[in-house]
């Protein structure tokens, strides 16, 4: 725990910009609402791999919204099936289905597109909020962080030795 409580503070402090530390709680936000085994997951951990996103925080974000995505399972259950069953929408859907994409996506399972739909909008409004937190950090809360006497106390313990590691 103390190890992942370094990483943290250390991909905080470092000198990458708040954006690719935002984008990473957005897209383990999309990884960790949906269910795993979907085409979106991978083209998700592709972006991930191929952009400048943080790893670490990626890692850490991606459990934390899995288990929020366990407690909105119900409500997504019931968004996708009014997703899929709208009258509207119900040619588009067939048609999507019997392309391969469609097939492989998964999207005719209402877990997965209503997890989706809300993963994409919580993830929409987390990047400029996380992004928003991390400056303000960054600004002015490491100093006063600094200030305080745990502080000092922690620079001279093994989770002080850990981050500088």
């Amino acid at each position: 725990m103390l190890a992942i409580l370094a990483k943290i503070l250390k991909v905080l402090n470092s000198e990458q910009s708040p954006g690719q530390l935002a984008m990473a709680v957005s897209l383990a936000t999309i990884v960790g609402i949906t269910p795993l085994l979907s085409l979106h997951n991978l083209l998700i951990l592709l972006v991930v791999l191929w952009f400048r996103v943080n790893l670490t925080i990626f890692l850490v974000f991606w459990p934390l919204m899995t288990i929020l995505g366990l407690a909105i399972a119900p409500l997504a259950e019931q968004l996708g099936l009014q997703i899929l069953q709208a009258p509207a929408l119900v040619p588009m859907w067939e048609s999507f289905y019997n392309t391969l994409i469609g097939r492989w996506s998964n999207f005719n399972y209402s877990g997965v597109i209503g997890a989706l739909l809300i993963a994409i909008v919580l993830s929409v409004v987390l990047y400029p909020t996380s992004k928003y937190l991390i400056n303000q950090y960054r600004d002015k809360w490491l100093e006063k962080f600094e200030q305080y006497h745990i502080v000092k106390v922690l620079k001279a313990s093994k989770l002080w030795q850990l981050y500088q590691s």
